[in-house]
């Protein structure tokens, strides 16, 4: 990319969120790890309602043949790279509406897993608690990063109804200035 191509942002939405992904990653790999090996691998209770290995090797654990914490790794790498802060700081739209999301669709199924741990399987891994504390972390990350970026929201809307700056910030004066026209006519 080029400078032009990037747009000033605050730096802490993408090192924060680059953090977060880490961090979801190192989890991730380590379940995806027990899950190829042996469930005993998990430092983790396999009695009781905290039972790591009856929610990591439940019917639930695997989807269309690839298990949860596969797909879980591949999130967390998917949005490692798009909280990169060079990423962050890019003009493409495109880019930021998919970084948004991917961190929602992250927390909805982080949501949906949980249903299962408390209300199907009557067990909680601490694990996949970790996992989804960080995918709703990332979303809050995300969410607070772009909404707290004028740069990045100033050129959202459409181009047509932006102001002379391509910015939303422009659109009152324009608005007030046809108005004051539209009376001249009058």
């Amino acid at each position: 990319m080029k400078p032009s191509d990037h747009v000033p942002v605050p730096r802490w939405p993408g090192v924060a969120g680059t953090l977060v992904a880490l961090a979801g990653i190192g989890v991730s790999a380590y379940l995806t790890y027990a899950h190829y090996t042996s469930p005993a691998v998990l430092a983790c209770s396999d009695h009781g309602v905290i039972n790591c290995t009856k929610v990591t090797t439940s019917s639930y654990s695997v989807i269309a043949g690839v298990p949860l914490a596969v797909l879980g790794l591949a999130y967390f790498v998917a949005m490692a790279i798009l909280e990169l802060p060079h990423v962050w700081r890019s003009r493409r739209r495109g880019l930021r509406g998919v970084r948004v999301l991917a961190s929602a669709a992250g927390v909805l199924v982080a949501l949906w897993l949980v249903y299962l741990e408390l209300f199907r399987l009557d067990a909680i891994c601490l694990y996949c608690t970790a996992v989804h504390c960080l995918a709703f972390v990332l979303f809050v990350i995300t969410a607070v990063g772009t909404a707290w970026s004028p740069e990045l929201m100033a050129d959202c809307g459409p181009s047509d109804e932006a102001g002379p700056s391509g910015s939303y910030a422009a659109a009152p004066s324009r608005f007030k200035e046809q108005m004051s026209q539209s009376r001249a006519k009058v």
